[in-house]
Formats: C-alpha cells, sequence, structure tokens
C-alpha cells in the first residue's frame, strides 16, 4: 500500500512532454540538427557498430580524451552521460528536499524533474526583451542554480560578464546547461577550474547530429567530476556503439564546424524572414528561432506540412519556435509561413 501511495503521488506531478508525432511532416519543433546530411550520419554509425557487443563499452576514457582536445580541458575535467538529461537528472537525484532557482521560461525536463525530486523550485521570469533581472538570482537563498546558456526556448544567451557575476556571487551549486554552446556566442567551459560550484552541461545532440544516440557530457573542475564518475554514474551508462560514433563525430569537427556556420547564416536569414510575414522573431545564440504571433500559426504551417513547437504564452504573447536547417529545409519553412493566413 505504501508503494502504491508514492505512485498515486507522483502520477499527480506534470511530466515532460515529449513532442507528437505527425506523419508525412517537415520536423522543425526538436532543434535536431538536420542540416547535417542524413547519409553522413548513416556512414558514422555503420562504422561505429563494426564492435562486439557481447562486452561491455570499454572506450569511455578515449571519448574523454576526444572531447578534452576538442575542448581544450583536461580529460578529468569531463564526465559522460547519457544525454545531457541523464546528467541533470543524476545531479537533481542527490539534492532530494532542497531548494532550486531557473529562469521562466526555460528547458522544462529541469521542471519536471525538480518536482519529481521535490526540489523547492523558484522560477525568476524573464522580461519581454527574454532579459534577466541578476539580482534575484543572486539574493536568492536556493541551493542549486539551473542556467541554460543559450536558453531554451528563448535562444538568447545572457552576456558573459553578467553571468560570471552571478557565478562569484551565487552561494549553491551551479549547473550552466551548454546545450546550444556550439551555435552561440561564448562557452564558460575556460573558467571551470575557478570554481568549485560549478558544473557545464553539453551534449553531442545537437551540432553534432546525434540526438538519436544520447551522448551527453559535463564539464567541471576534476574534483567535482571525480565524485560524479565514481559515486554518482552508473557504471556503463552509454552503449559501445554511440561512444564511437562519438569519437567518429568529433574527427570531422572541421565539417561540422562548416555545418554551424552555414546553420547561423541561415539563422540570420529565417530570423528577416519571419519579421517580414508580419510576426515578432527575437534573435538567437541557438539553432531555433523563438517568435511571437497569433494562435492560427501553428495549425496553419501544419496544413503547410511543417511542424513549430507551440510554446504557449510567455508574458501575455503567444510564442512558437522553430529549428534552423540548411538552406532548402528553411525555404520550405518560409514558403509555408508566407502562406499561412496571420
Amino acid at each position: 500500500m505504501r508503494f502504491k501511495g508514492i505512485i498515486d503521488e507522483i502520477s499527480k506531478l506534470e511530466g515532460y512532454n515529449k513532442p507528437k508525432i505527425y506523419k508525412d511532416k517537415l520536423k522543425l519543433d526538436t532543434n535536431e540538427n538536420i542540416a547535417i546530411p542524413k547519409r553522413l550520419v548513416a556512414r558514422v554509425i555503420s562504422k561505429a557498430s563494426k564492435i562486439d557487443a557481447r562486452e561491455y563499452p570499454i572506450n569511455y576514457d578515449m571519448l574523454k580524451s576526444d572531447l578534452a582536445k576538442y575542448l581544450n580541458v583536461k580529460r578529468d575535467c569531463i564526465a559522460i552521460g547519457n544525454g545531457s538529461d541523464q546528467i541533470i537528472d543524476l545531479l537533481l537525484s542527490i539534492g532530494r528536499d532542497t531548494k532550486s532557482i531557473t529562469i521562466k521560461p526555460t528547458f522544462s525536463f529541469y521542471i519536471a524533474r525538480c518536482r519529481l525530486y521535490s526540489l523547492s523550485l523558484e522560477e525568476i521570469s524573464l522580461d519581454d526583451n527574454f532579459g534577466l533581472d541578476y539580482k534575484k538570482v543572486i539574493d536568492s537563498d536556493a541551493d542549486i542554480l539551473y542556467l541554460c546558456s543559450p536558453n531554451n526556448p528563448t535562444g538568447n544567451q545572457f552576456p558573459r560578464e553578467e553571468v560570471i557575476n552571478i557565478i562569484e556571487s551565487f552561494k549553491g551549486f551551479i549547473i550552466i546547461d551548454e546545450a546550444y554552446a556550439e551555435f552561440a556566442r561564448y562557452s564558460l567551459k575556460d573558467i571551470i577550474n575557478k570554481y568549485d560550484n560549478l558544473i557545464i552541461i553539453r551534449t553531442m545532440s545537437k551540432a553534432f547530429g546525434l540526438a538519436g544516440l544520447r551522448i551527453g557530457y559535463a564539464i567541471a573542475n576534476p574534483s567535482i567530476i571525480d565524485v560524479f564518475n565514481r559515486v554518482i554514474q552508473y557504471p556503463y551508462p552509454v552503449n559501445s556503439i554511440a561512444v564511437n560514433a562519438a569519437r567518429i563525430m568529433l574527427s570531422m569537427k572541421n565539417e561540422i564546424n562548416n555545418i554551424i556556420t552555414t546553420i547561423k547564416k541561415e539563422r540570420e536569414r529565417v530570423y528577416d524572414a519571419i519579421n517580414s510575414s508580419g510576426l515578432s522573431a527575437y534573435r538567437s545564440d541557438a539553432n531555433f528561432i523563438a517568435f511571437s504571433g497569433s494562435k492560427k500559426i501553428f495549425n496553419g504551417l501544419l496544413r503547410n506540412g511543417i511542424i513549430v513547437k507551440d510554446l504557449g504564452e510567455i508574458n501575455g504573447k503567444q510564442f512558437y519556435r522553430v529549428s534552423i536547417g540548411n538552406k532548402d529545409t528553411n525555404d520550405r519553412f518560409i514558403n509555408a509561413l508566407r502562406k499561412v493566413r496571420l
């Protein structure tokens, strides 16, 4: 009966809403990197799958070394996870009955996991231009701060000096989620050894196009990483094929960087096109753009074969989010948007 009572209580919580599946539509609602050619990823996975799957994974240290070279940090500053979501989940699982502070809106998975682990949660709403009241964060008595940089779903990255000021002033544990760092203006990976309360979370799902393989990683000073790897993380969190694929993708960083450059250029073009259509797009440092407009947008785009993310209301305005792809993909979105009667 006691277990049933726990399940009954959990069932009342609001979970993380997975995207709906639509057939025969262009999927621009989950920020996947569809600018990477599908055939390229298929070749990578084919090469990565040449393993003896009877054996447990033994290639984590090799991936850590590759990531260390890519990030220009030491290997003992890196931990591997089954997607960045799993790392977030594990960090919150040890923080039961503590208090967290974050911004609103932000990555909804974090909110859902705070509720699951009974963390008291303070949410600071962004202003109409997605700006943050930094003083409210610094003055908070919370134990954990979670900050997306760039923020999902708004796409903006807060000024580096302001974020560093928060890190230096906040007295609790700080999680900076840099899932979209490759598309952004800066990363904080160069300051990890200065602070013993900072952990940065990143992923191979976005820039490197491996969302289906679930590869995430954390960057922090060695004392934090040691505890995470030795005590908190699973013995074998990621399968061998995924680790091999991540290593191959990292070896292709020049090609990936060219694709990232294309996405950044296309981001500007899509931004201009949305504003030209009579809607209000917001500047982004990620591989997506948030924009506001009437509630007709989602269904109108859907009728024209395009799926975007319906974000609901933010500060009293209806918002949507569209992923940025290659030129052809973005042309399809722009053409569909022009057909929608605003």
